[in-house]
């Protein structure tokens, strides 16, 4: 028998080992990821849910159950959460995203009323460099000198964040001029050293508020006067 005949049978038992081995390995990768899954989207809808209360009003029902997803004008998503009150709908949040962050991804969840008006804006992700970028997308409270002496005041709602804060009261317009910061020519303040991060928040809540009042009637229709 000649060397190369002697050596067919272990290469056919080795590609039969390694065949077994990736079964067994794609199994149990498959089982890990079963496992994980629901705790990942767990943790997922919590989170959603924190987002939700601090951009809506008092609601009964559970708006991560009954949101819409609508694409917009430049391709990607915006979901849509819609928030009831004793069957009413009271308020509408909406999730979008910008792509042109310092480092990447910028998604911002903005509260409005059902006309679109923004009440609240937080930043739900994002990874802009510490003490830069984050001075645009955090909302932190600070203590001062009366929390010291136990004179610290119940503040309403979320931290104060002068940048997030000036989109308040804002509504797209159809057609309109986009918003932009006051660097472009725009309204919007910016953080010097962080204009690229001003610009990719600005630019999702846009999108955001935007979406919402291109589509509203398919979002948050508001029911006939009853004859």
């Amino acid at each position: 028998m000649t060397e190369d005949k002697k050596k067919q049978p272990s290469i056919l038992y080795l590609g039969i080992f390694l065949g077994i081995i990736g079964a067994i390995s794609a199994g149990l990768l498959a089982e890990v990821a079963l496992m994980t899954k629901k705790p990942i989207e767990q943790a997922q809808l919590k989170k959603t849910n924190a987002a939700l209360k601090a951009v809506l009003p008092a609601f009964d029902n559970e708006p991560a159950k009954e949101k819409q997803t609508i694409k917009a004008a430049d391709g990607t998503e915006v979901t849509f959460y819609i928030a009831k009150s004793a069957g009413k709908i009271v308020g509408v949040a909406g999730e979008g995203y910008s792509m042109k962050g310092f480092a990447g991804k910028v998604t911002v969840m903005a509260g409005m009323d059902v006309s679109g008006k923004i009440r609240t804006v937080i930043v739900t992700e994002q990874h802009e460099t510490p003490g830069l970028g984050t001075v645009i997308t955090d909302r932190k409270s600070e203590k001062t000198i009366y929390d010291l002496f136990g004179d610290k005041k119940k503040k309403q709602g979320l931290p104060p964040n002068p940048i997030l804060d000036k989109f308040d009261g804002h509504t797209a317009v159809k057609n309109g001029k986009p918003w932009a910061v006051k660097k472009d020519g725009g309204e919007f303040d910016f953080v010097t050293g962080a204009t690229i991060t001003s610009r990719a928040v600005t630019a999702a809540v846009y999108k955001v508020a935007l979406t919402y009042t291109e589509n509203r009637d398919k979002i948050a229709p508001i029911p006939e006067e009853k004859k």
